[in-house]
C-alpha cells in the first residue's frame, strides 16, 4: 500500500533535511534540500506546492513544484525517497500526484522537470507519468563532475495542438525538430535553411564591467526589459549584469559559480545588440567560472538562432508550446555552449533521449573536432 501524500508544513523542515542528507549526503546541489532557511521560505511561498509521504509518522518521500504564475508553467524538483522504501512505486506516485494537481488547477499549462542521467530510473518515472523527452543539458553541473541532465515536460490535454507554425529554421536544428515531430508533432514542417558560419563583428574592442548585485540587477531588468517576449525565462532570475562601458549594450544573466552554470536571460537595448560582442561576453563569463552557458530562444527567431550557432551555441532541447501568445503557443529552443570538452562518459539515458544525444554529439564534434580528433579553436 502506498503512503498518502500530503502538504508539507514548516515544522517538517528538520526532518526533510535529515531525509535529503540520508539519501544524498553532502552532494545535493539544491538549497531546497540543504538550506533550512530557503526550505522554510519555499514552504511559505504561494508559488510552491510541497508534498510529502509518511509511514508510521516518519517522512519517507518528498517532492515539490514551483510555479511561474504569469507564464503558467510549473517545475518539478526535489524528489527524494527513503532508501528503505525504494522500489515500491512511491517516486512514481509522487510525480503523478503532484503533476496532476498542477495541471488540474487551471493555472498551469505545462509542467517540466530535469532528471539525472547517471541512471535511467528518474527519466522513466517521468516518462511513465505522461512526460515527453525534450532534450539534454550537456555538462550542466560542474559540482556533479559535469553531469548531463535530461529535460522532460507534460502539457494540458489538447494544448500541443494549439501552436504557432514556424516556416523556417536553421538547418542545424533539423534533427532536433525531427525528434520533437516524432513525439508530439509539429503544426507544419519548416524549411531547413543553411546558415553562414560568419560571426557579426564590431569594428571596435569592447570593454565590459561586471555588476554583481542581485537585487539591483533584478530591479534594472524589471525596469528596462519590459517586452514580455524578451523577458520570458520562467523561474530564472538575473543576478549579474555585464555592461559595455561605452553603453552599447547590457547583458543580464543568472550565474551559479558553484555549478559553473550560466543562463543568458536578456539584453538591452535589444537581444541582438550583444551579437557582435558575444565572444567577448562568453570569455568574460568563462573567467567568472562559467563552463556551461545557455539561453532560450523562440523557434521562429531565425536570425537569433543563426547568430548563436555561428558563435558555437548548439541546440540542446526544444520545449513545445512553452509560451502563450493570444490563443496559440510558441515553441522554444534551448541553445547551449559548453566551454569544456564534451563528457558523456557514464551517460545512462532512456531510448527516448537517444535522438537528442546523437544530434548534439554530432553537432559538437563537427564544430570542435577535426578529422583527426584534434581540438580546434
Amino acid at each position: 500500500m502506498y503512503p498518502h501524500f500530503e502538504p508539507a508544513r514548516l515544522d517538517d523542515v528538520e526532518e526533510l533535511l535529515s531525509l535529503y542528507r540520508r539519501v544524498y549526503g553532502s552532494t545535493y546541489a539544491l538549497p531546497l534540500g540543504t538550506d533550512p532557511q530557503v526550505m522554510a521560505a519555499e514552504l511559505a511561498a504561494d508559488t510552491t506546492t510541497w508534498l510529502l509521504a509518511r509511514d508510521h509518522g516518519r517522512i519517507v518521500a518528498s517532492i515539490l513544484a514551483t510555479v511561474a504564475p504569469a507564464d503558467r508553467l510549473g517545475k518539478l524538483q526535489g524528489l527524494v525517497v527513503d532508501p528503505a522504501r525504494r522500489g515500491g512505486g512511491i517516486a512514481h506516485t509522487a510525480v503523478g500526484e503532484l503533476t496532476q494537481h498542477l495541471l488540474a488547477s487551471g493555472s498551469v499549462d505545462s509542467v517540466y522537470g530535469t532528471a539525472r542521467t547517471t541512471a535511467t530510473a528518474p527519466q522513466r518515472i517521468c516518462l511513465r507519468n505522461g512526460f515527453t523527452a525534450l532534450g539534454l543539458f550537456p555538462n550542466l553541473r560542474k559540482a556533479a563532475r559535469h553531469e548531463t541532465m535530461a529535460l522532460l515536460a507534460r502539457h494540458r490535454e489538447g494544448l500541443l495542438a494549439r501552436r504557432h507554425p514556424v516556416t523556417r529554421v536553421p538547418a542545424k536544428l533539423g534533427r532536433l525538430v525531427n525528434a520533437i515531430d516524432k513525439t508530439v508533432g509539429l503544426p507544419m514542417w519548416p524549411e531547413l535553411v543553411d546558415t553562414p558560419e560568419t560571426r557579426p563583428e564590431s569594428d571596435r574592442p569592447v570593454r565590459l564591467e561586471l555588476v554583481d548585485a542581485p537585487n539591483y540587477v533584478q530591479r534594472e531588468f524589471d525596469r528596462l526589459v519590459t517586452d514580455p517576449v524578451r523577458r520570458f525565462y520562467p523561474l530564472h532570475r538575473p543576478n549579474v549584469l555585464l555592461a559595455d562601458v561605452d553603453g552599447h549594450f547590457e547583458s543580464y544573466a543568472h550565474l551559479s559559480r558553484t555549478d559553473g552554470y550560466c543562463t543568458l536571460i536578456g539584453a538591452t537595448p535589444a537581444p541582438m545588440s550583444v551579437a557582435p560582442y558575444l565572444d567577448t561576453l562568453i570569455d568574460e563569463l568563462s573567467g567568472l567560472g562559467a563552463h556551461y552557458v545557455e539561453t532560450l530562444v523562440p523557434l521562429h527567431c531565425f536570425a537569433e538562432l543563426s547568430t548563436l550557432l555561428a558563435h558555437g551555441f548548439l541546440p540542446a532541447a526544444l520545449y513545445p508550446a512553452m509560451r502563450r501568445e493570444g490563443e496559440l503557443f510558441h515553441d522554444y529552443v534551448v541553445m547551449a555552449r559548453t566551454l569544456q570538452p564534451l563528457n558523456f562518459r557514464g551517460l545512462a539515458i532512456d531510448e527516448a533521449f537517444r535522438p537528442f544525444a546523437e544530434q548534439y554529439i554530432d553537432l559538437w564534434t563537427g564544430r570542435y573536432l577535426d578529422t583527426q580528433g584534434v581540438f580546434q579553436s
